[in-house]
């Protein structure tokens, strides 16, 4: 039975979320308080969600 095609599109989004993913933002975020915001966010929601990360 072949996949849902949700579920391919979350796989794939899964696995280009891994190659834009970056330890460390671009210089022209580094202070830009929105974008610490958002990356500590997301960052916290990975943590609660390992499975989605």
């Amino acid at each position: 039975m072949a996949l849902h095609w949700t579920s391919r599109v979350t796989h794939k989004a899964r696995d280009m979320s891994r190659v834009f993913r970056s330890n460390r933002p671009p210089s022209s975020f580094a202070d830009d308080a929105d974008a610490r915001r958002m990356r500590s966010e997301l960052d916290a929601i990975r943590a609660r969600f390992p499975d989605h990360a």
